[in-house]
């Protein structure tokens, strides 16, 4: 018996349906992942699961016992003194017992007539205590708080004087202590540092409970869910496997519905020209029950593309070294953080640099753009080097400015048309480019911060967590800009899917220095046929690990290189498809061939993997 049944459900804001005919059954063991664009319904359709938010039409229903924990994107206020007590308030069903057989020891503390039946009730809760874990909760609590960054000192805190990121790990410490039937989760690893989203990652996969994940964690919906939902356009789809299965059945799932519209558009149309020719002659009876038939057909949708951003980022001519460190030391305010080895970022680089939250990453890309004057040592710019920081706060945009003259103020030459047209491709048109920078969310502002960069030639990038915002598709087209920009680029990120789309050196802050190390071997997902699966715990070290879950291994799994093969093959395509691929003589015939030869290692790789989950399943 399902935990959770929508049926037929609608969401509805105004007059704006935001998706309709949502059927979908949670069983037990179930681990779901929610994606679609911002503003698609994704945290609507997780309010409506907690029962927080009521359907437009249809009926969510739920079993009748069902305990839910959800994490929303807002925070309450904290109802104890320390991290470590707020941790432990949210089981308020275990307080509940403690506080009655503290209420019972102090009435068995008095002789009375009905002390045997007080005695009795006590054992009751004892035991109820026992079994809910009671007694463990507090090194439960510590373990959790733990792993996800928040150590003895912060544990001692009031939970007033955390930050924002702080404030979020505790929040989702208290939901993963909950004993609930089901887990509901609106962005997790939001202001998670890579050790803890992986420690989160290892946490859900080992858990048995059922789940349901909105995140725009690419690697984690892969890891942890065996079902996708996918919300676009006002519809809802539900794929069978991980992220990559789920990549995979909807190119193919579009496939199949383009070819039937178009088999149904070209039957509609012989049929309508039969229709024309004898509706009037001898065979006016058949145009007529031709007719009929006609206006009986349910049609198939036109399908829909989903508005995706376009970006191009250009790099104008430099010198091979674009930028060098000399004993370089970072920090703020005389306030030594770490040492830099001596580093030389030469034209086409890609550097990631990686590290705990508070470690000094964001201050190394203000150091060397030349924000924060060093510690020691000196940065070096090569010969026509154009260094652009992207902000993760944003706090180079003013919220006092529409979205057009934003652009404009960071490039005051250029003609307001090709501002427009810049912004046009980065989804503000019309009214939208008057929008007042203050007004816009997160993603919107971050969509800013990029039409910039497209609208510069600096030949290298310094992003400070570029894909914090951004939905999957924007952060799909911001990995392909990267991959065709020439110039160098150090990003900081916790982004495993997308550090390993761009295929850096890797840079660790590590304590008091900087160290450059290679990539990690990737931890196998688990079986899209067996998402339930989980490692003992002997598979997994204890405590908060350091991150090495991430990374390109020396040879790529067969999902990871059917993932390449197949965005190859839908690039070959499209340059096929495109008029300008003729114009040269023979520009046709290479991309054909390569075509071919795409198609040929795709069969491979499928074989490949099909054999591999086998042997995974055995």
């Amino acid at each position: 018996m399902p935990l959770l049944n929508c049926r037929g459900v609608a969401v509805e804001y105004g007059d704006r349906t935001i998706f309709a005919g949502l059927d979908l059954a949670i069983e037990p063991g179930d681990r779901i992942g929610v994606v679609g664009a911002n503003g698609s319904g994704k945290s609507s359709l997780l309010g409506l699961r907690a029962g927080q938010e009521a359907p437009a039409e249809g009926a969510v229903e739920r079993q009748g016992r069902l305990i839910v924990a959800y994490l929303p994107q807002e925070s309450p206020e904290p109802v104890a003194e320390t991290v470590l007590g707020e941790a432990m308030a949210s089981r308020t069903d275990l307080a509940a017992l403690r506080d009655e057989m503290i209420h019972l020891e102090q009435r068995l503390a008095t002789p009375s007539d009905d002390g045997e039946r007080l005695l009795e009730r006590y054992g009751e809760c004892q035991a109820a205590y026992e079994g809910m874990g009671g007694y463990d909760l507090e090194s439960r609590a510590r373990a959790v708080l733990h792993g996800l960054g928040l150590e003895e000192e912060e544990q001692q805190r009031s939970p007033r004087e955390l930050s924002v990121g702080q404030v979020r790990r505790l929040e989702l410490s208290k939901l993963l202590l909950q004993d609930a039937d089901l887990i509901l989760l609106d962005e997790p690893t939001n202001h998670l540092d890579l050790a803890a989203i992986e420690w989160l990652e290892g946490h859900l996969v080992q858990s048995a409970r059922t789940l349901c994940l909105v995140a725009h964690d690419r690697r984690l919906l892969d890891r942890v869910c065996g079902r996708v939902v996918e919300l676009e356009a006002g519809r809802v789809e539900v794929y069978e496997g991980g992220y990559g299965s789920y990549l995979r059945q909807r190119e193919q799932r579009r496939l199949r519905w383009r070819r039937s519209f178009e088999a149904q558009q070209a039957h509609i149309t012989h049929q309508e020209e039969f229709i024309r020719r004898y509706k009037a002659g001898q065979r006016a009876r058949q145009a007529r029950g031709r007719q009929t038939i006609l206006d009986r057909l349910e049609r198939i949708p036109e399908p829909t593309e989903l508005r995706r951003m376009r970006l191009n980022l250009q790099a104008a001519a430099s010198a091979r070294v674009v930028l060098r460190t000399e004993g370089l030391v970072c920090g703020r305010d005389g306030r030594e953080l770490f040492s830099v080895p001596d580093l030389v970022v030469s034209r086409g680089d890609r550097l990631a640099i990686v590290g705990p939250n508070g470690s000094g990453k964001t201050t190394l890309l203000h150091t060397l753009v030349g924000d924060l004057p060093p510690i020691r040592g000196r940065v070096l710019v090569g010969s026509r080097a154009r260094l652009r920081l992207y902000r993760q706060d944003f706090s180079d945009l003013d919220p006092g400015r529409t979205v057009l003259q934003s652009l404009l103020d960071d490039h005051p030459h250029t003609m307001p048309e090709r501002a427009r047209s810049v912004l046009g491709a980065m989804l503000f048109s019309g009214d939208s480019a008057e929008a007042l920078v203050g007004d816009l969310s997160g993603g919107e502002k971050a969509r800013v911060a990029l039409s910039r960069l497209g609208m510069d030639d600096a030949n290298c990038l310094l992003l400070d967590e570029p894909t914090n915002h951004l939905d999957i598709p924007s952060q799909e087209v911001l990995e392909d800009a990267l991959s065709r920009y020439p110039g160098a680029v150090l990003v900081v990120s916790h982004d495993r899917f997308f550090l390993d789309s761009i295929g850096p050196r890797i840079l660790d802050v590590h304590g008091d220095r900087l160290e450059e190390r290679r990539p990690p071997a990737p931890v196998p997902a688990p079986s899209p046929r067996n998402p339930t699966h989980r490692p003992q715990p002997a598979d997994r070290p204890a405590g908060r690990p350091r991150a090495a879950g991430w990374g390109r291994s020396p040879g790529p799994r067969p999902d990871e290189r059917i993932s390449q093969l197949e965005g190859e093959r839908a690039e070959l395509s499209r340059r096929l498809a495109d008029p300008e691929t003729y114009r040269s003589a023979g520009g046709e015939s290479t991309l054909v061939e390569r075509l071919r030869e795409v198609e040929g290692e795709l069969e491979t790789s499928y074989a490949a993997w099909i054999d591999l989950e086998g042997r995974t399943e055995r």
